[in-house]
């Protein structure tokens, strides 16, 4: 029986991305009956179906989906692998190894990451982005020096610092007419339409508990927990939202505007570190020098 190699995985993994063999093939760069090939040998040898087709793409499993977080650790540790090799070969020795949620790498980081290569010349970054759940197993692995999630959060073999408590603004179009306002409460946004956070979001409960205290009920025209997608609602004409400061001001440029929101609803973003390992110096640094900039922001 054909033993799984590389090969089945890297086609297993392009697969999950793109939804296609034949995209899959591109970019892979070989045929797209390799990839079947592929994929039928490591569905025989594993005993179970990985995909479907259905609406003309190739949909996970139950199962392919189970498989899929330790699929994407074992890639970024290649990759991670191929990265420092190629680091090593430029003579840069020092890395900082990163994880985040979106709302903190959607601008906050890279601009503020950009800043910080510039005043250290030698130094190379790895900047991934994902849930808070993986950040924190990838973490305590020791695969990255750094993350940032959600709290609260508890997992064995992380440290868990709070990084900024992210109190959460109204963010609105500017000819909205909650823009003439300085501070919006809760009775602001009643029978208003709103984009809410859905309820698996971390920020649901403090937000939720604010409305029902005044008696406000929004008009939820659309429920997401991923705050960059809320924005984008707003900013196409849906209403108004509750988001993080960071992912507000990142929206600033798309031309929407913020406002104070009473009572606080904290967003508490976190920073986590690899238990029982000695940061280095040069993480140490980045996270003073993160801390600074965030102050900035928020002063700003």
């Amino acid at each position: 029986m054909t033993q799984i190699g590389h090969k089945h995985w890297e086609a297993f993994n392009a697969v999950l991305h793109v939804g296609s063999f034949t995209q899959a093939a591109r970019l892979l760069r070989t045929s797209q009956p390799s990839i079947s090939r592929l994929l039928k040998e490591l569905q025989e040898r594993l005993g179970f179906a990985l995909f479907t087709r259905a609406d003309g793409r190739s949909w996970p499993t139950a199962e392919a989906l189970a498989l899929q977080d330790e699929v994407e650790r074992s890639f970024v540790g290649l990759e991670r692998i191929a990265q420092r090799a190629a680091q090593i070969k430029e003579r840069r020795v020092e890395q900082l190894r990163i994880v985040s949620m979106p709302a903190l790498a959607h601008q906050f980081l890279p601009m503020a990451l950009a800043r910080f290569l510039k005043e250290h010349r030698g130094v190379a970054a790895a900047l991934q982005v994902q849930r808070s759940e993986t950040i924190a197993s990838w973490v305590s692995t020791r695969q990255f020096d750094i993350g940032f999630a959600m709290l609260p959060m508890e997992k064995p073999g992380v440290d868990i610092e709070l990084f900024d408590p992210a109190i959460g603004v109204c963010v609105m179009l500017p000819d909205h007419p909650l823009a003439a306002r300085e501070v919006i409460t809760p009775r602001d946004l009643h029978g208003l339409a709103f984009v809410g956070k859905g309820r698996d979001s971390f920020a649901h409960l403090p937000l939720q508990r604010a409305l029902d205290d005044a008696g406000s009920v929004p008009d939820i025209r659309v429920d997401t927990p991923i705050a960059a997608v809320a924005c984008e609602l707003v900013a196409n004409g849906v209403g108004v939202t509750i988001t993080d400061r960071f992912t507000a001001n990142a929206f600033t440029a798309k031309g929407l505007v913020w406002r104070r929101f009473e009572p606080d609803v904290p967003y508490n973003f976190g920073v986590l570190f690899p238990s029982h390992s000695q940061r280095t110096r040069l993480v140490e640094e980045f996270i003073r020098f993160l801390r600074i900039e965030s102050l900035n922001s928020r002063s700003g």
